[in-house]
């Protein structure tokens, strides 16, 4: 000991006492922050990137993690994967607080007597599974253990399965909130096959959607998106058009070329109303006699007459949408099934599609969604009936919050209570988890390896992309070794699950794994096989369908329709307390921070109810409360409101003072298809004589004529381009400058001037750019409060504005415009504002002495002011940008264009010896856009993309008339129309 240096003894003191606090696993040398012995792959100062998969909802998006100093900061989408190509949504970039959640499980706990938590070691806690477990084999009772689990695949499944089976087990149940059992069930009645398929919207040149909001959360959002941006970007001939049919003004209907909105539970009529007119006219030459038939047996009940009585909509419209469909070659209809009668409006979603043979290219029934294997809601109403009569002994619940996502008249959360055991392995102290015995936290999808494969012939692979954060364990390392300490090591020879999933990638995990090394495919995030073949053509085998008979309404007086939608930020709940998300604009109402129900404003004047009155929404199997909105975007007998707010437990982001809409849901399953029903009819509201106020971020529904975010008919732009018309642009560059109205002089820009284009043709209003932006920039969320005094931190927002004139949303994603002219540089009395030599607006923070005269100045109104020193609790700090600095109270902020990426790719091209390249600059809210909506580059490099963008005729910039030279271009949105 004598010999052993002052230096070295700290080494080992840290290092040994390092160990002891996080556990002695494999993976404890690379929990150490900051790293006392650095892994060989850790280089300080610069990023690893691992490829894993995103698991925060079944799409299964891929992912690049990068990881700085053994902490990973950002997630980014990975190019090389066939679902999302590189692009992310919100709740994608919001991962991460999933990870650092403060509020996560960090150890094993146990639930005493007095029915509190209490911490417990590992050792304890899985020895108390292991005696659980054989108290109940020997009693006989090992048959009526049950594990209920979220959507899982591959490896991990069959890890669960094998377990199950030697416990004496067989019932696993995958359990997801948004099944979409009406898909499956219209899938097996038309084409007869048993699963979801796969769409390609990109292949489509007629899009009709029946309340299917694929831009938001159906099926695989991301990779929807992207392909709708495809389907829908102006061509010689024109645009595809695009129709939306349902009773909300949602994300999707609002990016829609035309919205009927018709009421809720009658998008199936529309449909039916199609296909009568297409056979009664005959408007499809090429429809066989058998299929005509079979046809017209289903419609046979359905007269034109109810069909415009029932959905409002007038016969033109009807007569003009089924010609639209008919003289398309590849027209696509797709049914949501968060909807009233969703199954009905699937199968005849399902028989439009069967009309046109060039369908079959836009519908892959080769290529089933993993979703089709999820059980459906009247499976989980059998469960909780078995629970109550006393017929689970043990139940093993993974990432799943029924308590939460099920309807109250099912009695989970009591029927939870009469089962003997209850086990845990959430990481989330949600409403599930705390009604369990035992809790054993396990790895989130970021610190765990495992294969996902959200569709046929697609398999995510999965890494730890950093040490676990809390005392938490995979899921396959706890049945492992419980099964080995139950089984023996026969039944469970593999140490670890890691060792498993080595064995099974080695069998041969999917066509193509073969002739890929693991490492190779680990770099590449999986495996999958190209889907650029020609698709087979659409079985019809019809099995025949049973359409409700219509009748006459017999809705209650003052009463409501209603309907519940989930949103683009929570899902069915679980990203609830994710402060990114929480503070992320919806993107129609613009509010955060909180739940609402949506009521027309005239029936909201006629029952006295104001913005912000707290209503009792009360059905016949429940009641829920929440702060009135007034919305013009749904008919005035019809209240919605949205999913995922509502949770007693979660964390402390997720309680907001509002109700959980799914407390209204029927206990009656959907009788086709075996899933919920979203919709209901007879809701009565009462006023609760008090306001929550809505921290809502718009400060107008309309642009007031101001031309913030335009549109022009394709018409113009066809006419401009012909005649060779040029935009009217100020250039931020010295050509853009005019003596006569000039009063300073042009900057010179020195080898580029950087720019950036937005189409708003291609901008969906989603907002990954604005969450993107906050991961990458160290953007600080502010809370409720704070929201309602006006001062959100984000760099970026969505701005959305209303037509005057018709149904019809535009977006406007707003940030720094990075003028040439800068008003905000002019009046500052330290120059904090600085014009760069290569065109940038930067804000230099130890100059600002928070004056917050370029905050006044900015027409634009996008510098941010710290009014605090925001914090965030540990360990949400881990995630913070190290490249970026964390502003203080007192500063002013705002957006760079990722300064310390342009840094970076001019470092790297400097090695080389060359100068950047186009494309190689990418900004966070560039690189995440689903749509590709935003484009960066220089304008001093004439082959650039964005040198060419501002010659088109839709370019112009926002309030150009103040001359400031903006470098942030705008693409006029183009509008066409469903001509009746």
């Amino acid at each position: 000991m004598a010999d052993l240096s002052r230096r070295d003894f700290l080494k080992v003191v840290g290092f040994a006492g390092s160990t002891a606090a996080l556990g002695c696993s494999s993976q404890s040398a690379q929990q150490l922050i900051p790293y006392i012995f650095p892994p060989e792959d850790i280089i300080p100062g610069e990023a690893s990137w691992y490829a894993t998969t995103c698991r925060e909802c079944p799409a299964g998006c891929g992912l690049l993690a990068k990881n700085r100093e053994g902490r990973v900061i950002k997630l980014e989408g990975n190019p090389l994967h066939p679902v999302n190509q590189g692009r992310l949504c919100a709740r994608g970039q919001a991962a991460l607080q999933g990870l650092y959640d403060p509020d996560r499980v960090k150890e094993p706990l146990l639930k005493n007597a007095q029915g509190r938590f209490e911490t417990i070691p590992w050792q304890q806690a899985e020895a108390l599974l292991v005696q659980k477990i054989q108290q109940h084999k020997l009693s006989g009772k090992g048959k009526r253990a049950l594990f209920l689990s979220g959507l899982e695949t591959g490896t991990l499944k069959d890890l669960i399965q094998l377990w199950l089976g030697e416990c004496g087990a067989s019932r696993y149940v995958p359990y997801e909130a948004f099944a979409h059992e009406p898909l499956r069930a219209a899938s097996q009645t038309v084409f007869g096959v048993n699963g979801i398929p796969a769409f390609r919207i990109d292949r489509a040149d007629f899009l009709l959607s029946f309340g299917a909001d694929f831009l938001e959360t159906w099926l695989s959002p991301v990779e929807y998106s992207r392909q709708f941006a495809a389907f829908h970007a102006p061509q010689d001939i024109g645009k595809n058009l695009f129709i939306h049919v349902g009773p909300r003004l949602s994300l999707t209907a609002a990016n829609a070329d035309h919205w009927l909105c018709v009421p809720p539970g009658t998008e199936y009529l529309v449909a039916l109303g199609m296909l009568r007119i297409i056979l009664d006219e005959n408007l499809c030459k090429t429809l066989q006699p058998e299929h005509k038939r079979v046809l017209a047996v289903s419609v046979h009940d359905v007269s034109i007459e109810s069909v415009l009585e029932k959905t409002g909509i007038n016969q033109e419209t009807l007569r003009t949408l089924a010609k639209k469909f008919c003289a398309a070659q590849r027209p696509l209809a797709l049914a949501g099934s968060i909807i009233g009668n969703p199954t009905e409006t699937a199968v005849a979603a399902n028989l439009l599609c069967s009309l046109i043979p060039g369908t079959h290219k836009t519908i892959d029934l080769a290529h089933l969604s993993a979703i089709s294997e999820t059980a459906p809601a009247s499976h989980m109403k059998e469960l909780s009936e078995q629970m109550q009569r006393k017929e689970v002994a043990l139940l093993f619940i993974n990432t799943a919050n029924p308590v939460f996502t099920l309807p109250p008249a099912w009695e989970f959360p009591a029927n939870m209570a009469a089962v003997p055991f209850v086990v845990s392995f959430s990481s989330a102290r949600d409403e599930t988890s705390e009604r369990a015995d035992l809790i054993l936290p396990t790895n989130t999808p970021l610190e765990s390896w495992g294969d996902y494969s959200p569709r046929t012939s697609v398999i995510g692979f999965m890494q730890p992309v950093m040490g676990a954060v809390f005392n938490t364990r995979h899921l396959g390392d706890i049945l492992l070794s419980t099964g080995r300490k139950l089984f023996g090591a026969e039944k469970f020879p593999w140490n670890n699950f890691y060792a498993l999933l080595r064995e099974t990638s080695k069998r041969g995990a999917g066509a193509g794994a073969a002739q890929n090394s693991w490492n190779e495919s680990m770099e590449k995030g999986g495996v999958w096989e190209s889907r650029d073949v020609a698709p087979a053509l659409l079985p019809l085998k019809y099995s025949g369908f049973s359409f409700p008979v219509l009748k006459a309404s017999a809705s209650l007086p003052d009463s409501f329709e209603f309907i519940t939608y989930p949103t683009i930020q929570f899902f069915d709940g679980r990203g609830a307390n994710r402060p990114w998300l929480q503070e992320l604009p919806d993107p129609i109402t613009q509010i955060t921070w909180g739940g609402w129900v949506e009521i027309h404003p005239d029936t909201a004047q006629k029952l006295n109810i104001e913005k912000g009155d707290m209503l009792a929404i009360k059905s016949s199997a429940g009641i829920t409360e929440a702060p009135a909105y007034l919305f013009r975007g749904i008919p005035a007998n019809t209240l919605a409101m949205p999913i995922g707010q509502g949770h007693t437990a979660c964390g402390r982001f997720a309680n907001t003072g509002t109700g959980n809409p799914l407390q209204l849901l029927s206990p009656k399953p959907d009788v086709a298809s075996g899933g919920l029903i979203w919709g209901m009819s007879g809701i009565t509201i009462h006023k609760q004589g008090k306001k929550l106020e809505i921290a809502n971020t718009d400060g107008s529904l309309s642009q007031h004529g101001r031309g913030l975010a335009r549109s022009t008919p394709w018409e113009n732009v066809t006419r401009a381009r012909a005649t060779g018309s040029k935009p009217h642009l100020r250039l931020p560059l010295p050509e853009g400058y005019d003596p006569a109205i000039d009063f300073y002089a042009p900057h010179k820009h020195s080898d580029y001037r950087w720019c950036m284009a937005v189409d708003l043709d291609r901008c969906i209003g989603c907002g990954a750019c604005t969450v993107a932006c906050s991961a990458e920039n160290n953007v600080a969320t502010v809370g409720k409060e704070q929201v309602l005094k006006g001062r959100v931190m984000s760099w970026l927002r969505i701005e959305r504005y209303f037509e005057d004139t018709a149904p019809a949303v535009r977006f406007l994603p707003m940030l720094c415009q990075h003028c040439d002219s800068a008003p905000c540089e002019s009046v500052c009395p330290v120059f904090a504002p600085h014009h760069s030599a290569e065109g940038i607006n930067n804000q230099i923070y130890n100059r600002c002495i928070g004056t917050r005269y370029c905050s006044q100045n900015c027409p634009y109104k996008v510098r941010r002011f710290n009014w605090f020193t925001f914090t965030r609790p540990e360990p949400l700090n881990w995630q913070l940008n190290p490249d970026v600095t964390v502003r203080q109270k007192g500063v002013m902020e705002k957006c760079s264009f990722c300064i310390q990426r342009i840094k970076q790719a001019k470092l790297e091209a400097a090695d080389k010896g060359r100068m950047v390249k186009d494309g190689e600059v990418i900004p966070a809210c560039v690189q995440t856009c689903p749509t590709d909506a935003l484009i960066f580059g220089s304008l001093l490099d004439p082959e650039s993309r964005i040198s060419k963008l501002i010659k088109d005729p839709r370019a112009y910039q926002v309030l150009e008339d103040l001359n400031t030279k903006p470098a942030v271009i705008y693409l006029k949105k183009v509008v066409t129309t469903l001509k009746v």
